[in-house]
């Protein structure tokens, strides 16, 4: 059978990292691919550095925090490319990746809260600690739906597979045999509060048949009429879908964030007297994660409710 053009594979890359991050990234790859360095490794650095923004946030230097960001940003996508390359690609190491995004937003946003009570004293610092909180569960939110279904749709475009619920699958059944796993169980409860999350009608329907025996053969129906789907009746829906997930990527919200702190160090100020740097960029971050989140739902939602429903 046809499949869907391989080049919707591309349009799943937010747009910045399309342009050149992606592309910086496969040469760090393929620079580290004959050396000892793992995709694990690359995720402890990546994860270490976004620490590092953090801790410049807090002392109030922005243009720094920013640069760092942006190598953060490159090297969170260097070591899903290594792992490809070197064979290293599993469950264990997505969910890692995903925790090490998960502290450095954490880190940030407490950077950021801690460095706005100390500049406004005259606000209740529970206050901003709530509003910190709400953005930091957006973006997170975020983060995790972008990082299911860039995988989700990117098996059923290259390999006319759902690696998601595979993936989901196993997990499940790596927890029967190993309650110790905490790992795989925090892996296991993400991607299923995920799926939720993007679809209810899809995670009822993998979770009936997950005990079935032919879970197998019933999962690669849905990916063949999801192909199907997306190649013919329903290409736009489904062009609409991968576009608007690239958008989703928590990537883009620390590149807004980025892009004020630059702005407001770049420009004299005098210009903003009032205006404080973090307060700038949560904001323009969280009304950019809210925007991106519901837009990018709508499309989910209104091509999934034509594969998973009964």
């Amino acid at each position: 059978m046809e499949h869907i053009p391989s080049k919707s594979l591309s349009r799943l890359l937010d747009p910045v990292n399309r342009l050149y991050r992606h592309r910086l990234a496969k040469r760090i790859a393929h620079l580290l691919r004959t050396t000892p360095v793992t995709a694990n490794h690359v995720t402890l650095v990546h994860t270490l550095v976004g620490i590092l923004a953090s801790v410049m946030i807090y002392r109030a230097h922005y243009l720094v925090a920013a640069l760092c960001f942006e190598l953060r940003t490159v090297l969170d996508a260097t070591d899903g490319i290594l792992a490809r390359l070197k064979n290293q690609a599993t469950a264990f190491g997505r969910t890692l990746d995903t925790i090490g995004d998960g502290i450095t937003f954490n880190s940030v946003m407490l950077a950021g809260a801690l460095r706005m009570i100390q500049d406004f004293p005259a606000y209740r610092p529970s206050i901003i600690l709530i509003l910190v909180f709400f953005f930091a569960m957006t973006a997170a939110q975020c983060g995790s739906v972008y990082q299911l279904m860039k995988r989700k749709l990117g098996s059923i475009i290259m390999e006319q597979i759902d690696s998601v619920e595979r993936e989901w699958r196993e997990q499940g059944e790596r927890l029967r045999s190993d309650s110790r796993a905490w790992i795989a169980r925090f892996g296991f409860w993400l991607d299923s509060l995920t799926i939720r999350f993007v679809s209810e009608e899809w995670f009822e329907k993998i979770d009936r048949r997950r005990m079935a025996e032919d879970w197998e053969a019933r999962a690669l129906a849905d990916a063949t009429t999801m192909n199907e789907l997306a190649r013919k009746t329903r290409r736009r829906e489904f062009n609409n879908a991968v576009r608007f997930t690239a958008y989703v990527s928590d990537d883009n919200i620390l590149t807004v964030i980025s892009l004020c702190f630059i702005l407001l160090e770049v420009f004299p100020h005098g210009i903003f007297p009032y205006v404080h740097p973090v307060l700038v960029a949560f904001l323009a971050g969280f009304v950019y994660s809210v925007g991106a989140l519901v837009l990018g739902l709508h499309f989910l939602h209104g091509f999934y409710h034509g594969v998973y429903r009964d």
